[in-house]
C-alpha cells in the first residue's frame, strides 16, 4: 500500500503538470529549475606589452552569450560582403520595440550607438545562414555557431564567446590582422568611438570616468541579455588609446535577473582606473 505522503507527491505533479507548473514538495522537487550562473570577470591587455589584469582568472575562459557585443562583428560581415553602406539609412516600419531610442530610422553608426536590435537583424536577413557561419569562420569568433536561428543566435542562443575571446577579437580588430576590406574596418573603428565621458546604449549616454585626459580615446560596446541557461550577462567591450599606449578589455558579470543593468560598466570602470588607463 502507498504512502500517504506518495500519494500526495503523486497527486500534486498530476496537478502541476496539467496546470503547466513545476512543484516542489518537502526537499525534492518533480522538475528541477535551471541553475543560475553567477561571476564576472575583467581582462586587461597592453597592446605590444601583455596582459595587465585577470580578475577573477577562473571565469575569464567561461563562453556566454555576445548578446549585443555581436554588433562589432556584424557590422564587419556586413559591410565586407556589401548588404550595407555606412551612409545607408534603414528605416523604421513601426513595429513594436523595446527602447524609444529604437523608433527612429538608423544608419550604422546610430544603430552601433544605440544598439538598435532591429537594425542588425535586418543584417542577418540580408546577410543569410550560410554567410553568417562563413562570417563566424573567418574572423574565428567564439565558438563560430549560428545554428539555433539568423535573427537571433547571438542572443541568449547557440553563439557563445568568452572573455578571453573577446580580447582577442579585438586586439586582431585594432591591429589588422582580421581578413576584412580594410575600409570595414575603419568604419566599424569609427562607429565604437564613445562620446568624451560617457558610454551609450539604448537607454542612452552613461557617465564613465570623466573626466577623461585630452589624448584618451575610448571605442566600446555594451551588450545585455539571458545567456540561454537561466542567467543573464551583462558585457563592456572595448579598445582605450593614449597617447602612444593602448589597450583591449572585456568586462563581463553573469547572475540572475536582479543584475544591474550597467553591472560590467561599473566594473570597467572602476578596473581601468584602478590600473591608470583612465586617469
Amino acid at each position: 500500500m502507498m504512502s500517504s505522503r506518495l500519494i500526495v507527491r503523486i497527486l500534486l505533479a498530476a496537478w502541476g503538470a496539467a496546470a503547466g507548473t513545476t512543484l516542489t514538495v518537502g526537499a525534492s522537487s518533480f522538475a528541477a529549475a535551471p541553475s543560475v550562473r553567477r561571476g564576472s570577470c575583467f581582462l586587461l591587455v597592453e597592446i605590444g606589452v601583455g596582459e595587465i589584469r585577470r580578475n577573477p582568472s577562473a571565469t575569464c575562459a567561461a563562453r556566454v552569450s555576445p548578446q549585443s557585443t555581436f554588433k562589432i562583428p556584424h557590422a564587419l560581415a556586413a559591410l565586407d560582403a556589401g548588404v550595407v553602406s555606412a551612409d545607408e539609412i534603414l528605416r523604421y516600419d513601426g513595429h513594436p520595440v523595446d527602447f524609444e531610442s529604437w523608433r527612429a530610422d538608423h544608419s550604422l553608426a546610430t544603430a552601433m550607438r544605440f544598439s538598435v536590435l532591429w537594425y542588425f537583424q535586418e543584417m542577418a536577413k540580408r546577410l543569410g545562414a550560410v554567410r553568417e557561419r562563413a562570417y563566424l569562420d573567418r574572423l574565428n569568433y567564439g565558438n563560430r555557431d549560428s545554428s539555433s536561428g539568423l535573427t537571433t543566435f547571438w542572443l541568449g542562443g547557440s553563439l557563445a564567446i568568452s572573455p578571453d575571446e573577446q580580447v582577442r577579437f579585438l586586439q586582431d580588430l585594432f591591429a589588422n590582422r582580421l581578413r576584412i576590406d580594410q575600409r570595414a574596418i575603419q568604419t566599424v573603428r569609427g562607429v565604437l568611438l564613445q562620446r568624451r565621458g560617457v558610454v551609450s546604449n539604448a537607454l542612452g549616454d552613461h557617465p564613465f570616468a570623466a573626466p577623461w585626459p585630452d589624448d584618451l580615446v575610448l571605442s566600446a560596446k555594451t551588450g545585455s541579455g539571458p545567456t540561454g541557461d537561466g542567467s543573464v550577462v551583462r558585457w563592456l567591450v572595448g579598445h582605450v588609446r593614449r597617447g602612444t599606449r593602448s589597450w583591449a578589455f572585456a568586462s563581463n558579470v553573469v547572475g540572475g535577473s536582479d543584475t544591474p543593468a550597467l553591472a560590467a560598466v561599473d566594473q570597467a570602470e572602476k578596473a581601468l582606473v584602478a590600473e591608470h588607463v583612465i586617469r
